[in-house]
C-alpha cells in the first residue's frame, strides 16, 4: 500500500510541477471531503481546474485515465461543489481534468 502511494505521491508533484511550468497557480492539493477528495486545484486564464492525477509505473493495466470511473467522476464533482460552497466562490468556467502519468516518463525527464 505504501509503495502505491508513494508512486501517487510522485506522480502528483510531477504534474504540479508541469502546470506551474505552464502557468498554472496551485491553489490546493489534496482537498479531501466526505464526498471526495481532489488532487490539485489550479487556475489559469480564469478557469479553475479539478485536476485528478493518476499515475502507473507501466502499462500493463491500460492507461492511468481507464480507473477513474463514474463513481470517482461523481465524487470529485461533489468535492469539488463543496470547495465552492465552503467558500462561497462562483466560477464562470470550471475544468475537470485528468493527468496521466506514467513513471516511465517521469524518470526520461529528468
Amino acid at each position: 500500500m505504501r509503495y502505491r502511494k508513494n508512486v501517487g505521491d510522485i506522480g502528483e508533484d510531477f504534474a504540479a510541477k508541469l502546470l506551474e511550468n505552464s502557468g498554472f497557480r496551485i491553489i490546493a492539493r489534496n482537498f479531501a471531503t466526505k464526498q471526495g477528495e481532489i488532487d490539485i486545484i489550479a487556475l489559469k486564464d480564469g478557469v479553475m481546474h479539478f485536476i485528478e492525477v493518476k499515475t502507473r509505473t507501466g502499462s500493463q493495466y491500460g492507461y492511468p485515465s481507464d480507473s477513474v470511473t463514474k463513481i470517482k467522476q461523481d465524487r470529485i464533482r461533489k468535492a469539488a461543489k463543496s470547495y465552492l460552497s465552503n467558500r462561497r466562490l462562483q466560477w464562470k468556467s470550471i475544468s475537470f481534468d485528468v493527468y496521466e502519468i506514467m513513471t516511465d516518463l517521469i524518470e526520461d525527464c529528468m
